[in-house]
């Protein structure tokens, strides 16, 4: 059985050692979004939609809101940005695909 174990954490300590040593990529990961103005709360599900990110709020932070157009290659964080953009809501990150949209 500890045998077993310790085969176990060989195994992810190798598979560790192998994302360390691909290390972060200089470039951040940009997105293809064409997103029409339009209310906040439909903009960010497109948002969602293109993106492959999990966007999580309550429908009362959105409603009255209107989105900005969004059309070209964007970080997550800077699409975000310009979608959010006049309005008073912030964005957090929960992890890295899940981000909650919430007022400040």
């Amino acid at each position: 059985m500890r045998r077993k174990i310790l085969l176990c954490l060989c195994i992810v300590a190798i598979a560790w050692n192998a994302c360390l040593a691909a290390g972060p990529s200089s470039e951040p990961v940009k997105h293809h979004f064409k997103i029409d103005s339009q209310p906040l709360g439909t903009a960010l599900q497109q948002f969602a939609q293109q993106s492959g990110v999990q966007i999580i709020f309550f429908s009362q932070v959105t409603e009255g809101l209107q989105a900005p157009a969004l059309n070209g290659s964007y970080t997550i964080s800077g699409a975000l940005e310009v979608l959010l953009s006049g309005s008073h809501l912030i964005f957090r990150v929960i992890n890295p695909k899940t981000i909650e949209i919430i007022e400040p």
